[in-house]
């Protein structure tokens, strides 16, 4: 609810440890979590770039990760090293491609220090028999991810937008967001499972302010976002307090248009991406063009081939399109409007600056074109004049291929001549 108020370069993967507050989690079958990444346990931040860890170790192999994948991750220059008491230097994993070296464990009490501040990544290892446990087997994901309908991201996770932690371990992530009319949540990871979202089904954000924040449970609960334009916000999201507050940074958003623009539906086929799916052509940014045969049936467009991608429809569900004509063209949100086309051979152009839709038939001859009594005007795609017909004489005009308006006493139509 609303409340109003490394490796390319060592230094580079340092840089890289550090995009999260600094963190650094224990792996291997020497923990009791094993090689598991989510039950990977976090060391403790005690200084800037210093990390430390006591507790007990199992036979096996240990190394360390700077996030929850495997690369980058830290081992010793050496892999099957001894885990001794004194220091020795660590060695980056970077890639796949690099050497995936491990300490090897021998069962006992240990306490580790990582100390990523100097210019070499240095392991110390001493006797923790009598020291307490150090450590966290629980705490807050490094950051979370902004997706839905409202974000530039879409539904698709892979471009989820980052939100970083504040502090370590702190619960608290700020980023800054475009947002528009839609749906919006937070993830975890960059993949459907465990997040954050809205209190109550579809709680409002219609503006700066702050707004309760939940985990996600089976509701899978998310905020509708009502705006009359796109506004960008500083957003910070505190998952320990439960609060989300925007706040509008009074900057004018740059607009960023898809690369492509799809086509699917009956209209085209049918539902199947491998079958059905229709690239449109760019013919500048936001202005995309398709030529082809039109069965009668529904579509849509996406902004990748994927439907939980962004995608645009109709202001109206079932929304009947004749062969020429231009129409309103909007963001699905919580909505799933189609277009129905008609059957026939069509230009369609989709113009995101203008969230228009235009339809125009296409003819191989002007002795398709039935006009009426009296003259028509051609003009071409800028508004140009280009010549007069006389209906009765049609077929002698020469018009070269292309889009053209033609405009008589009766009515105004868009000619595609090929």
């Amino acid at each position: 609810m609303k409340t109003r108020l490394l490796s390319l370069s060592l230094m580079i993967m340092l840089a890289a440890v550090q995009v999260f507050a600094g963190r650094i989690y224990l792996i291997g079958d020497a923990m009791s979590s094993g090689w598991s990444l989510d039950a990977a346990p976090l060391m403790e931040q005690t200084g800037d770039n210093v990390y430390q860890w006591v507790g007990n170790l199992n036979d096996g192999k240990l190394k360390f990760l700077t996030h929850k994948d495997f690369v980058p991750s830290y081992g010793p220059t050496t892999n099957n090293t001894a885990l001794t008491v004194g220091t020795s230097v660590l060695q980056l994993r970077s890639s796949y491609d690099d050497p995936d070296n491990a300490f090897a464990v021998t069962a006992g009490r240990y306490a580790l220090t990582i100390d990523l501040s100097g210019d070499t990544p240095q392991l110390t290892v001493a006797n923790g028999a009598e020291l307490p446990d150090k450590g966290l087997s629980s705490y807050y994901p490094e950051a979370i991810y902004a997706i839905g309908s409202a974000t530039t991201a879409g539904w698709t996770a892979s471009s989820a937008i980052e939100m970083h932690e504040s502090a370590f371990n702190s619960g608290i992530y700020n980023g800054t967001l475009i947002l528009s009319s839609g749906e919006l949540k937070f993830l975890n990871q960059k993949d459907f499972g465990a997040g954050y979202g809205a209190s109550v089904s579809n709680d409002p954000i219609n503006g700066a302010g702050v707004y309760t924040l939940k985990a996600l449970d089976e509701a899978d609960l998310k905020f509708a976002v009502t705006l009359d334009e796109a506004t960008e916000f500083d957003v910070t999201a505190n998952i320990v307090a439960g609060s989300l507050s925007l706040t509008a940074t009074g900057v004018e958003p740059e607009v960023v248009y898809p690369a492509k623009l799809y086509i699917i539906g009956p209209a085209v086929g049918g539902w199947s991406w491998d079958n059905n799916g229709q690239e449109m052509t760019t013919l500048e940014e936001g202005v995309y063009t398709w030529t082809g045969t039109l069965l009668a049936g529904e579509m849509k467009f996406f902004e990748q081939p994927d439907f939980v991608a962004v995608a645009y429809g109709a202001t109206e569900a079932g929304k009947v399109m004749s062969a020429d004509g231009e129409y309103d063209i909007v963001k699905l949100t919580d909505n799933d409007n189609k277009f129905i086309a008609p059957a026939d051979n069509v230009t369609l152009t989709v113009n995101l600056k203008t969230m228009k839709l235009t339809s125009a038939k296409v003819v191989t001859s002007l002795s398709d074109i039935v006009l009426l009594n009296g003259m028509t005007d051609v003009y071409d795609i800028t508004g140009s004049f280009v010549t007069r017909i006389e209906n009765s004489n049609v077929g002698c005009c020469g018009l070269k291929a292309g889009i053209y308006i033609f405009k008589s006493a009766q009515f105004t139509q868009k000619v595609v001549i090929r």
